[in-house]
């Protein structure tokens, strides 16, 4: 298929939010994966789902502006994503190894309220799977210029204050993650957070590097695929995704 002007006017925002989020996402995954909560992105990313799809249901209800409208989901998102940060932020050295099980419950009860919310409302369907699986392919410059400023700024504290890693992670993360799951949906926001991290993890040297060029490529290609095959971008990705991973990772255990 020959690439068209039409198809790179359609595709670069969306390739550009990809390089974006993987900016921040990339060290907060790899971070995530040296605490051992591997959980706490579905948890946190749910939660900020759960305060979205609240205030569509009962704020937005489809009379106020679509541009206050987004504002208005996103800081309810915010909202709900703090709010469980600190939670098990909280929770982290007091509950030991069953850490990870109450992240798994706050999952668990964060997606079943959304659930029990969508049930009364005939349209929260739709925004449910908007919310899950993302709609990135048809982000424009627009939605970049207050969540890509996050990524940046998020990705640039992170480098420079490296020593209160420990301390800033949680409210980073938090922060983070409603405007990913805003843009690519919440299982894309679990990919691209873990399986770069995992398919880089015998690398010792440039080790952020690649695993940022593993996620913007297949970004790349998830969304050229999708677009040529009228397939949903969110789950494009994810696979595309998962496949380079696996890939890395047995070239890189083979030379290790």
């Amino acid at each position: 298929m020959i690439v068209s002007w039409d198809m790179i006017m359609i595709l670069a925002p969306a390739f550009i939010a990809g390089a974006l989020i993987s900016l921040a996402h990339i060290p907060l995954g790899i971070e995530v994966l040296k605490r051992g909560i591997i959980f706490l992105d579905l948890a946190v990313a749910q939660c900020a789902a759960l305060g979205m799809l609240a205030f569509h249901v009962y704020i937005d209800n489809e009379v106020m502006d679509p541009q206050y409208a987004n504002i208005g989901a996103l800081i309810s998102g915010l909202t709900a994503a703090m709010v469980c940060s600190f939670a098990l932020h909280t929770l982290e050295k007091k509950a030991g190894h069953f850490q990870e099980a109450l992240i798994g419950c706050t999952f668990i009860l964060a997606a079943s309220l959304s659930i029990l919310i969508m049930s009364g409302d005939p349209h929260s369907n739709e925004q449910m799977k908007d919310i899950l699986a993302g709609q990135i392919l048809w982000a424009n410059w627009s939605d970049l210029q207050l969540s890509g400023t996050i990524f940046i700024l998020v990705s640039f504290i992170w480098m420079r204050f490296g020593i209160y890693r420990n301390k800033i992670f949680y409210p980073l993360f938090a922060l983070t993650i409603p405007f990913s799951v805003n843009l690519i949906g919440v299982y894309l926001v679990f990919a691209s957070l873990i399986l770069p991290a995992l398919a880089t993890v015998k690398i010792k040297k440039g080790r952020a590097f690649t695993a940022y060029m593993l996620s913007t490529f297949a970004f790349a290609i998830g969304l050229f695929f999708s677009y040529v095959a009228d397939l949903p971008s969110g789950p494009a990705i994810v696979l595309t995704l998962a496949s380079l991973s696996v890939l890395i990772f047995f070239i890189t255990v083979k030379n290790d």
